[in-house]
């Protein structure tokens, strides 16, 4: 009896010992797992919050391009004077800051397409109201192309005004004018609403559309 329970006593201690050094073993290697996988769940976050923020600074810098481009129409109709070169020294800023936002989606997966408004490529715009695009990056690349575009031309039109209003100070503001900016807020419209789309893929939830 006393010899079995010695080789019991032995095996046991045999055994113990053996756990703990398994223990020593993947106690560190499970902690080291768990340690990257919060790592990896971590950088996930921040790489959403990046993508987020390259989206919502596409939004921000063509609503300021518009905002511009609105209070100078708006200047035009009161009869109010406008300096061309503080008009083209905004709106060479805005238009950097825009198209610069419009190349950082890139790292969203998001191209921008080097084309412009008709007659160079990008098709009309469709009238508020009508269908708009659903298919994910395609149509924000698309719509990003065509609200950059319509900005440029928009902006050509209202400087050509300005221009106007130097030699004719009494002279209304052209239908083109006004057109060129009701192309603008539909491209916006249609932008938004694939970027937000976009947003949603990647925060997982429902935003407000605005």
């Amino acid at each position: 009896m006393t010899d079995t329970g010695a080789l019991y006593g032995l095996l046991g201690a045999l055994g113990g010992a053996a756990a703990a050094g398994l223990a020593a073993v993947y106690g560190p290697l499970r902690l080291h797992r768990r340690q990257a996988e919060q790592k990896a769940k971590e950088e996930k976050a921040r790489q959403s919050e990046r993508e987020t923020a390259r989206l919502l600074k596409m939004r921000t810098t063509g609503r300021a391009w518009i905002d511009a481009l609105e209070r100078v129409v708006q200047d035009l109709q009161a009869h109010h004077s406008v300096e061309v070169d503080r008009f083209d020294e905004i709106m060479v800023q805005l238009s950097r800051e825009a198209t610069e936002a419009g190349h950082a989606l890139a790292h969203n997966g998001l191209w921008l397409e080097s084309q412009d408004t008709p007659p160079h490529g990008i098709p009309q715009v469709p009238a508020p109201g009508e269908a708009r695009l659903h298919d994910g990056g395609g149509s924000a690349f698309i719509a990003l192309s065509q609200l950059l575009g319509r900005l440029r031309e928009a902006t050509r039109e209202v400087r050509a005004d300005v221009l106007r209003r130097l030699l004719q100070r009494e002279s209304p503001v052209r239908s083109e004018v006004l057109e060129a900016l009701e192309q603008v807020r539909a491209a916006r419209a249609q932008l938004n609403a694939a970027l937000l789309d976009q947003i949603e893929q990647i925060i997982g939830g429902h935003t407000h559309r605005l």
